[in-house]
C-alpha cells in the first residue's frame, strides 16, 4: 500500500503529492531506449508504492506474446525471469493478457485462489495480491503495467487508480524512447548508407580504369583468333568478352547512381523514335532461350536522352530476363495514355516470372534493395526510375493480369495525340497491330 502522508506542523511546507512526484520522475528519466527507460520507470514506483513485483510488458507482434521489457531488480523478479514468465503468450490466457486484451483493469487481494490466474503465477511465483491496468502509447494499447505482492490484501481501489494515472505517463515515455530509438536507427542507416555509397564508388572508378584496357585487350585477341580461324579459342573468347561486357554494365550503373546522388546526372533531351530505341535495345536481350514481344505503333517519338533513356530500359529488361523462366516470354507494349488528367508516352515491360512479394514493394526502387533471388547489387530499378524521373516521367510497379510482373514507364507526351495523327491509345489502329519478335 501507498503510505499516507503525516499532517505537517504549522509553517511548514506540505510534501508533494506521491502521484505528482512519480510523474515528475517519470518525465525526467533519461531516454535511450524503451528497455532502459522502462526498467527505470518501474525501478521509481518501488519507491512509492509496496510491492514484490513490477512489471511493464509491451507486446510483442511477432510471438504474439506480452514481454516483460521493463521489471524491478527484486527476487520475485529474478525468478520470474527464470523460470520464463517474462514472456506471457497471448494464446496462454492469464489475468495479464485479459487486461491487454479487453482493456479493462484488474485487482485482486487473494490470487492463490484466481482460477483465471496462470499456475506458475499463482503456485511458483506464490503471488497474493495483484493490480494491472494497460499501457497506451499515441491512443493504441500496446501492453500491461502489472504490479503483485506475496501479501494479501495490500491494494485497494485508489491503488488501482493511481497505477492507471502512471501508466499513462509510462506510454508518453515509452513513445519519446521510441522515438529516440528509430531516430538512432536512421542515423546509423544513413551512415552506413553513406559509407557504402563511397566504397562502391571508389571501386568503381578503380574497376574501370582496369576493365578498359582488358576489353581493348580481348578485342585483339578475338581478332586475331577470327584471323587464325580458331573455333575453341573464339568461343572461348567470346565468354570472356561478354562476362567483361556485363561488368562494364555494372560499373556503369554503379558511376551513375553516383552522378545521380552528386547531383550531376543531368540529360540531354532531344527527338527520340522511342519503339525504334526499345527495338534495338530488347534485341540485345532476346538471345538464351528468351523471346521479346514488342506491341507498338510504327513510331512513336519522346523527348530523351536516348544514351540514359536506353540504360534505364536495359535495367528493366535486365530485371526482367533475371526473373523469367528460361523459355518464357516477355513483352514491351508501347502506347499512349491518358491519365490523372496529362498525356503520356507509356512503355510497359512484362515478363511471366514469379512476380514481386508484397514485402519488397516499399523498397522496390531502393538502393541496394537486391530481392531473396537477386545476384545483383541492388541498383538496377533505382537507376532506372532515377533515370525516368530525371526526363519528367515516372517508372511504377502494376499488377498484372496473371502471373509475373509489370513495370510502367510513363514520359510525357511531346505532342497531343491528334498533332502526330495517332489515335490516344497508341494502340493497333495507329500502329496496324504490328508486333515484332526481336
Amino acid at each position: 500500500m501507498m503510505s499516507e502522508e503525516p499532517d505537517t506542523a504549522a509553517g511548514e511546507r506540505a510534501p508533494e503529492p506521491p502521484l505528482f512526484v512519480t510523474l515528475t520522475r517519470l518525465l525526467a528519466l533519461p531516454v535511450t531506449s524503451v528497455r532502459e527507460t522502462l526498467m527505470e520507470a518501474c525501478e521509481v514506483l518501488t519507491t512509492v508504492i509496496v510491492t514484490d513485483k513490477i512489471d511493464a510488458f509491451l507486446h510483442d507482434p511477432g510471438s504474439d506474446s506480452l514481454v516483460a521489457v521493463g521489471t524491478n531488480d527484486m527476487p520475485m523478479a529474478r525468478q520470474q525471469r527464470a523460470i520464463g514468465l517474462d514472456r506471457l503468450p497471448l494464446a496462454n490466457g492469464g489475468r495479464a493478457v485479459e487486461v491487454f486484451r479487453t482493456g479493462k483493469r484488474y485487482i485482486c487481494d487473494d490470487v492463490a485462489a484466481d482460477r483465471e490466474e496462470l499456475p506458475g503465477i499463482r503456485e511458483v511465483l506464490k503471488v497474493q495480491s495483484a493490480i494491472g491496468v494497460p499501457i497506451e502509447v499515441q491512443g493504441r494499447r500496446r501492453g500491461v503495467l502489472l504490479v503483485v505482492s506475496a501479501a494479501k490484501n495490500m491494494y485497494q481501489w485508489g491503488d488501482l487508480e493511481f497505477l492507471a494515472a502512471v501508466a499513462h505517463w509510462v506510454g508518453v515515455v515509452t513513445h519519446r524512447a521510441e522515438l529516440v530509438e528509430e531516430a538512432t536507427r536512421a542515423a546509423a542507416e544513413r551512415a552506413r548508407q553513406r559509407t557504402a555509397e563511397e566504397l562502391v564508388s571508389v571501386v568503381a572508378h578503380d574497376l574501370r580504369n582496369l576493365v578498359t584496357p582488358l576489353s581493348a585487350r580481348l578485342q585483339v585477341l578475338s581478332a586475331r583468333a577470327q584471323a587464325e580461324s580458331r573455333a575453341a579459342d573464339i568461343a572461348e573468347l567470346g565468354k570472356a568478352v561478354r562476362a567483361v561486357e556485363r561488368l562494364e554494365r555494372v560499373l556503369t550503373c554503379l558511376l551513375s547512381v553516383e552522378r545521380i546522388e552528386r547531383g550531376l546526372f543531368d540529360p540531354k533531351l532531344q527527338d527520340v523514335d522511342l519503339v525504334e530505341l526499345a527495338r534495338s535495345t530488347a534485341a540485345l536481350f532476346a538471345t538464351g532461350g528468351h523471346e521479346i514481344e514488342l506491341e507498338a505503333p510504327a513510331q512513336l517519338r519522346v523527348r530523351a536522352d536516348p544514351d540514359t533513356l536506353r540504360q534505364g530500359l536495359e535495367n528493366l529488361l535486365h530485371n526482367a530476363v533475371s526473373h523469367s523462366p528460361e523459355g518464357a516470354p516477355m513483352s514491351l507494349t508501347i502506347r499512349n495514355e491518358r491519365a490523372e488528367g496529362a498525356d503520356w508516352t507509356v512503355l510497359r515491360v512484362r515478363d511471366f516470372g514469379p512476380g514481386i512479394p508484397a514485402e519488397l514493394r516499399p523498397t522496390l526502387f531502393d538502393r541496394f534493395a537486391a530481392g531473396p533471388q537477386s545476384i545483383g547489387l541492388g541498383l538496377g530499378l533505382y537507376l532506372a526510375r532515377s533515370i525516368v524521373q530525371a526526363h519528367g516521367g515516372a517508372l511504377t510497379v502494376e499488377d498484372p493480369d496473371g502471373p509475373g510482373a509489370c513495370f510502367r514507364l510513363a514520359l510525357p507526351l511531346v505532342e497531343p495525340p491528334e498533332a502526330n495523327g495517332e489515335d490516344p491509345g497508341g494502340g493497333p489502329h495507329a500502329s496496324n497491330g504490328q508486333k515484332d519478335m526481336p
